[in-house]
């Protein structure tokens, strides 16, 4: 999400925090098909889900997230609706603070086995609030992960993260995406994806899938092989597009020397003052060129190297701010850690109370990699670090991995470093 740019207070130190492990090997596969109306704010249809039981005992049930409704904190009338089950029957989404539905299986999935469920879905995005999921600019809808999807799957359980508003709790395990979306007339859709004939869009190894639709302007390039479309507000200067698509065309090759390929055929970036937040294939982003490199570092770290956002938001917060120097050259800015250094690695739950400081997530995550990077000497660091993206690629990253790998290449011990941050 955005770079925080504030001085933070101190905080107590606490003990560290549990590190998220990767998801049961769900394999979701969906099917979305979607009718615009109202200027793009309001979009109904269909969807299926096709997922693996990936567990020794049959599967009674799944949950479906639905996180538009955790925008508006739950109030009704649901900004995110489904219904007409297929394959199950619905439970009640108030009971787990509205943003996960239960589907009781018709029959349970055998080990092994993969199934469907299909539902209706009813997406209206709130007009009066300038955010991820509202309002992009007048005329201009953002659905950030309003899709609803499957949720996260660890250890023979299921997920339920709660919505948390200054950051993400979403986690994913890549999965493919045939999402066709009917725009109404004079509305233009900001999606990613490769489309198809029948004018479906494919993303195949997506964690997600959003979108913005309305009265918008688009430019175009290829960078290094991938489709570039900058899209803005019809009432934006027209060389608000220019100037972006100049950041992506400078940028995007330098992200890809440091942590690999780009993991899609195309990428879509949307200029908007509302948000600045990242998703499979598509970035929504203010203007300033560290905000839009800080969020296209996000297509790899989170998008093709999957981690879990909700116990452990460092592992791609703090790699997008360290792409931030990076890319851009500047002078490693950390000479020490902080006050604050042990709390880098703690989950969303732990900053619900105290979000001025959550910066600690980015800025001390950051410092982290400068001064392992100090430790090691940069050309090993980067080398080492580009490997790993690599190798985890479409993947998931712990931060025991990750601290295995920097262990197994540093010719000087890091474990003062580790501790110091909490890493374990």
């Amino acid at each position: 999400m955005r770079p925080l740019a504030l001085a933070l207070a101190l905080v107590a130190v606490g003990p560290a925090a549990a590190f998220g492990g990767e998801p049961d090997a769900t394999l979701p596969a969906y099917q979305v098909e979607l009718h615009g109306s109202e200027g793009g704010f309001r979009w109904t249809g269909r969807e299926s889900l096709t997922l693996t039981n990936p567990g020794p005992a049959p599967l009674a049930d799944v949950f479906v997230r639905l996180w538009g409704n955790g925008a508006r904190e739950c109030a009704r009338p649901r900004s995110v609706v489904i219904s007409n089950p297929a394959g199950g029957v619905l439970g009640d989404p108030t009971r787990r603070n509205c943003t996960a539905v239960r589907i009781k299986l018709h029959a349970p999935l055998a080990p092994g086995a993969r199934g469907t469920v299909a539902f209706d879905v009813d997406i209206r995005v709130p007009r009066r609030r300038r955010d991820r999921f509202g309002k992009g600019a007048e005329g201009v809808a953002l659905l950030s992960n309003a899709i609803p999807a499957l949720a996260h799957r660890e250890a023979g359980a299921w997920r339920l993260d709660r919505w948390f508003r200054f950051g993400e709790a979403w986690t994913y395990p890549a999965a493919d995406w045939r999402v066709r979306l009917e725009a109404p007339a004079a509305v233009r859709i900001a999606a990613p994806g490769v489309l198809q004939p029948d004018g479906a869009r494919v993303v195949q190894q997506g964690r997600d899938y959003s979108f913005a639709a309305g009265r918008l302007r688009s430019r175009a390039a290829t960078v290094g092989g991938v489709a570039v479309t900058a899209w803005a507000p019809e009432t934006a200067p027209r060389r608000s597009l220019r100037a972006v698509l100049g950041v992506v065309q400078r940028r995007l090759p330098r992200l890809e020397e440091l942590f690999g390929p780009y993991g899609w055929p195309d990428l879509q970036v949307v200029i908007t003052n509302a948000t600045a937040m990242e998703h499979t294939g598509l970035v929504m982003t203010p203007r300033r060129e560290y905000i839009v490199v800080h969020e296209l570092a996000h297509e790899w770290w989170y998008g093709t190297v999957g981690d879990d956002q909700a116990a452990a938001p460092w592992l791609d917060e703090a790699f997008a701010t360290y792409a931030e120097e990076a890319v851009l050259e500047q002078p490693p800015w950390c000479r020490r850690p902080g006050p604050d250094a042990r709390l880098t690695t703690r989950g969303v739950d732990f900053w619900r109370k105290r979000v001025i400081r959550y910066g600690v997530v980015y800025y001390e995550g950051a410092c982290l990699l400068d001064l392992v990077e100090r430790r090691m000497g940069r050309p090993l660091f980067r080398a080492t670090l580009r490997d790993y993206a690599i190798t985890q690629r479409h993947g998931w990253s712990t931060a025991g991995e990750l601290r295995a790998v920097m262990d197994a290449a540093s010719p000087r011990g890091l474990g003062d470093l580790w501790r110091r941050f909490g890493v374990q």
